[in-house]
């Protein structure tokens, strides 16, 4: 099993990243197709139009649904070349550079995105088997393993939806494979790695989400 992981890790980039955005796209189209109709449209607008109405938004955002296929490679890239940017830090910080580059940290945060992929997927199944009758609000309150499950919608404000979302099970598991992944395929010892990774991609994280919150905050204040 260790070696079939190590292989996954030793992947080529190109197929790894190809193998992750084709993924998310399935993903993104199971859920638009199964998830996504009529009356969940419905549901989520009633208070604020009409049937014809809410039928017609729905169709207009049918039409521009493209969009999201062509943002979500390229949302993807930058994400994970800023976390590859931020773990490289790391790795001059501990002085590793001959051990690690540049190259083998990016490979690894793509192998790693596959967390995330798991946690999608999640998501769906338990929408699509599970939720019963829910609205597009419910989609995007939800996160599985995460504490926002803890709570219902309308004992959260909306600044604190996000830190609450990102605070689950499939993130530890993401550092986790972050950290593993420079240990067996950049032959760094285990406790460099944890150390790499929980002073590098944490502070970033924490301070990727302020951000979040803030502007959150000052969204609310208009």
């Amino acid at each position: 099993m260790t070696d079939i992981i190590i292989k996954y890790y030793n992947l080529k980039k190109m197929h790894l990243f190809a193998g992750v955005v084709l993924a998310y796209l399935i993903i993104i189209w199971l859920s638009k197709k199964t998830l996504i109709n009529e009356i969940v449209f419905y549901n989520t607008f009633s208070e604020q139009l009409t049937f014809e109405r809410s039928m017609k938004l729905f169709e207009d955002l049918k039409r521009y649904s493209w969009i999201e296929y062509v943002f979500a490679p390229i949302m993807l890239l930058i994400k994970i070349l800023l976390v590859s940017l931020v773990l490289y830090v790391g790795v001059f910080l501990f002085d590793i550079q001959n051990k690690v580059s540049p190259g083998s940290v990016f490979r690894i945060v793509i192998a790693s995105e596959v967390v995330f992929i798991l946690a999608s997927l999640f998501k769906f199944i338990w929408f699509y088997f599970f939720a019963g009758n829910y609205t597009l609000n419910d989609l995007s309150f939800f996160y599985p393993l995460s504490l926002i499950n803890f709570f219902r919608r309308d004992e959260v404000n909306s600044f604190w939806i996000f830190p609450l979302q990102i605070i689950n099970v499939f993130q530890f598991i993401y550092i986790l494979s972050l950290s593993y992944g420079m240990n067996k395929t950049c032959e760094v010892e285990r406790s460099d790695t944890e150390k790499i990774v929980l002073s590098t991609y944490l502070p970033a994280m924490v301070i990727w989400v302020a951000l979040i919150m803030f502007l959150s905050i000052d969204t609310l204040s208009l």
